[in-house]
């Protein structure tokens, strides 16, 4: 199976394309708040690099936050009008999933920046069938992150939310570790398509876990 995934939950946009899980290529650019910007143009060069056409896409795979609202609409949306166009499956990734996949460790606490004084946080072990979500992903400001995290002792904390609260939180991996790979979103995808199915394209959103700060006028 071919698979084509976005990433754009963070200031780091990327696309990957996995086949039969192999990597065939990845891209990344750091592009801040200009993914709806850059992104195609990634994708452009992930499908070259590997050689594919779009038609040659069996499954789109995305990143759906928490992270950046504006960042993961932006790739969210791609993906499922990608998917629509080449009337091909999608199947969404917590990002903090795929921070764990990333990260060395048996019980993992990714925390990323949710900016405005609050983090997004989950807790993920690894086990021999994958990762086992022990704590459900949540928003909150570092010391009520911190306390949600003491039931799970040992567990490896990091990502960039930890990082901009270092004296609250204590990052323990190196900053590579802060952003989702699309790679591994890939190969998640995947791995959930054939137990599960697909999602339901016009039925799928990004997590947010909390509101968003945009409001419509009354």
């Amino acid at each position: 199976m071919r698979v084509l995934s976005i990433e754009t939950s963070t200031d780091l946009g990327a696309v990957a394309c996995v086949e039969a899980g192999a990597l065939r290529a990845e891209v990344a650019a750091s592009v801040r708040a200009r993914h709806g910007e850059r992104l195609f143009a990634l994708l452009e060069q992930a499908l070259d690099h590997a050689g594919w056409a779009r038609a040659d896409v069996d499954l789109v795979a995305c990143g759906l936050g928490p992270g950046s609202f504006t960042g993961t609409r932006v790739g969210v949306a791609a993906a499922k009008g990608l998917a629509l166009a080449l009337d091909r499956p999608i199947r969404g990734v917590s990002s903090l999933v795929a921070l764990a996949l990333g990260a060395p460790g048996a019980l993992l606490a990714p925390v990323a920046d949710a900016h405005q004084g609050e983090v997004f946080l989950a807790v993920y072990e690894r086990t021999a069938v994958g990762l086992l979500e022990r704590l459900a992903p949540l928003h909150a400001g570092p010391e009520a992150a911190l306390a949600a995290l003491a039931p799970f002792g040992g567990a490896v904390v990091f990502g960039a939310g930890a990082r901009r609260y270092p004296d609250v939180l204590c990052p323990m991996l190196p900053a590579i570790h802060d952003a989702p790979r699309a790679a591994l979103i890939a190969l998640e995808a995947e791995a959930r398509f054939a137990a599960e199915g697909p999602h339901d394209r016009a039925a799928l959103e990004p997590l947010y876990v909390r509101p968003s700060d945009a409001k419509l006028p009354c």
